[in-house]
């Protein structure tokens, strides 16, 4: 099982963001309804959303909890950090298997 797992979390991609990935609604609170004139404290509601992030690296909207990564030089969603022992990021799709790793081999 701790073989498996680390193979696993090895190569398991962490995610990404797409290039046409746009925020349509509000995503940090689980809403599915866009932004309202209500929500700005009655400003109008400008072109540019202040709540969506830029990354500084690839110049394009991120999701919310989605970081870039030095070392491999990409945004991932849900990203945690990268890991030398793995030599890949723990991100959003291999999360899992990362856990499952540390679990097996506290066991050893």
């Amino acid at each position: 099982m701790l073989l498996w797992s680390y193979f696993a979390v090895v190569f398991t991609d962490p995610g990404s963001v797409p290039p046409n990935w746009r925020l349509v609604s509000d995503e940090e609170r689980g809403e599915t309804d866009p932004l309202t004139e209500a929500e700005f404290g009655g400003m109008s509601a400008s072109p540019v959303n202040p709540r969506i992030h830029y990354c500084r690296k690839c110049n394009q909207p991120k999701p919310p909890r989605c970081h870039q990564c030095s070392v491999c030089g990409r945004c991932v969603p849900k990203m945690d950090h990268h890991c030398v022992w793995v030599v890949n990021c723990v991100g959003a799709l291999n999360y899992k298997y990362f856990l499952l790793f540390l679990v097996c081999f506290s066991y050893y």
